[in-house]
């Protein structure tokens, strides 16, 4: 799996682990806020929702090819 970078809304990076994420929302000022499992606050990023959302799902690793794993 593979951390996705983001700039949180005071300029810090911040390393996203996609597979925690619950839900995107758009926030004003072309932000978005991502909900967390265990967080009780949302992280607020600097970029607009449909960018988050692509480079979340990007980062997601593909299954592996159950033919392969049965060769192995």
């Amino acid at each position: 799996m593979r951390f996705v970078e983001f700039s949180d809304r005071a300029g810090a990076t911040v390393l996203v682990n996609p597979a925690g994420v619950l839900f995107l929302r758009e926030a004003d000022g072309n932000r978005t806020e991502l909900t967390f499992a265990g967080r009780a606050e949302p992280l607020l990023v600097a970029a607009p929702l449909e960018e988050v959302a692509r480079a979340l799902e990007n980062a997601e690793p593909e299954p592996p090819d159950p033919t392969l794993a049965l060769l192995s």
